[in-house]
């Protein structure tokens, strides 16, 4: 079995949702962003110290995925800072398999979105802030 065709396995199904410790309001959160952009592969709320709460998606480990998520907004947050450029609000990752977007949702969350390369980013970009207001006022 090769490279992709491991990770293909271990793909959680799309249409498949985790949720650990969220609840049903982040949950309603996550699902509707994917109904609004269908090219939206993983969408995901952890904590800043990288604990999961919701995730719908497909995704090998969301627990892995949720603490190196955390981890690069934190190293990011960090960044900005001392580059004296204000406070972090969005990090966009490209790849050449997609986008990994991660978003600020309030002092204790970050949203994470993993899409396809044929993606439309303004209306993800959009969305995403949308979605974390909504988990900022939920939390």
């Amino acid at each position: 079995m090769n490279n992709d065709e491991f990770t293909q396995a271990m793909l959680i199904e799309p249409v498949s949702s985790m949720s650990t410790g969220g609840t049903e309001e982040l949950n309603t959160i996550l699902d509707d962003l994917h109904q609004v952009c269908l090219e939206i592969q993983l969408s995901m709320i952890a904590t800043r110290d990288g604990l999961t709460m919701a995730s719908l998606g497909a995704v090998i480990d969301p627990v892995t995925v949720g603490a190196m998520c955390s981890e690069l907004q934190a190293v990011c947050d960090k960044t900005a800072l001392q580059l004296q450029q204000g406070e972090l609000e969005q990090v966009l990752l490209r790849s050449s398999r997609g986008y990994l977007l991660l978003t600020t949702a309030g002092d204790h969350a970050v949203l994470a979105i993993m899409a396809k390369p044929e993606s439309n980013l303004g209306m993800i970009f959009i969305e995403s802030q949308r979605a974390a207001n909504a988990i900022q006022k939920s939390l």
